[in-house]
């Protein structure tokens, strides 16, 4: 698993793969490559799959900055074009990564594929922006563990999936590094996708699955699928829009 220097960042990455479509897996907040390990290997047959440690994460750089969501997006601009992964690309995300896959759909409607979107955060409303820092703030001053209640608990609670599983995701969640966290919380703050869902036109599909093993599932399935792409057409244009926007405003509700 090798490092790179890209954007200014050293970033871990995996680039798995030697032909097929271009597969991007980005992980969730406080997410590594790793929550990708039971959907990558078996997509790389097929396609070239780049799986990474976002800045802050995982055992990517620790930085000591604040960051914004073009930066991370800028990241993988930098990534891709560093490890010769050509577009066009087939972006599956988790959560809150659902903001970069359409911030460069937005950016490079022509380099996009298709996306499958994992229990969706494409965006926060500025009102809730002040809530996060606070999330923010307190595990960057309080550690990990300080900050299960508020974050890991809701997302993931333990009685959902195989214990084992959890456990193993649970450990590598308290590994990661509370201020390169914080930041990612800062950035979601102060980013709004929501008003790309409309505009989706490619192949897309939106997998709203409160238990992880069947996320993980689906987006394999998704990805795997298809002809000429890794993706089903069963979410057409503006179908997955709708489905993402309706989810994530339920989130918001219950949060």
């Amino acid at each position: 698993m090798p490092f790179i220097d890209a954007n200014g960042v050293s970033l871990h990455y995996v680039l798995s793969g030697s032909r097929g479509p271009s597969v991007v897996l980005l992980h969730e907040l406080g997410g590594t490559l790793h929550s990708w390990n039971k959907v990558a290997p078996r997509l790389a047959a097929h396609r070239r799959v780049l799986r990474y440690d976002q800045r802050g994460s995982g055992v990517s750089e620790k930085v000591r900055g604040e960051f914004t969501n073009d930066m991370l997006v800028e990241d993988f601009e930098a990534l891709a074009k560093a490890v010769n992964l050509p577009p066009p690309y087939h972006f599956v995300t988790v959560a809150a990564a659902a903001t970069q896959s359409l911030r460069f759909l937005e950016k490079h409607s022509d380099q996009v594929a298709s996306l499958t979107l994992c229990n969706p955060a494409p965006g926060v409303d500025p009102s809730r922006a002040a809530a996060l820092d606070e999330r923010a703030a307190f595990a960057m001053r309080e550690g990990m563990r300080a900050s299960l209640p508020t974050t890991l608990d809701i997302s993931y609670p333990k009685a959902l999936g195989d214990p084992e599983d959890y456990e193993t995701y649970r450990g590598r969640y308290l590994g990661n590094d509370p201020v390169g966290f914080g930041y990612g919380f800062r950035a979601l703050g102060r980013t709004n996708m929501l008003h790309m869902l409309p505009l989706i036109r490619c192949a897309a599909m939106v997998v709203a699955y409160r238990q992880r093993r069947a996320c993980e599932e689906n987006s394999w399935r998704a990805v795997r699928s298809g002809r000429g792409g890794p993706l089903p057409a069963d979410a057409r244009a503006g179908t997955a829009g709708r489905a993402a926007r309706r989810f994530s405003a339920e989130m918001n509700q219950s949060e």
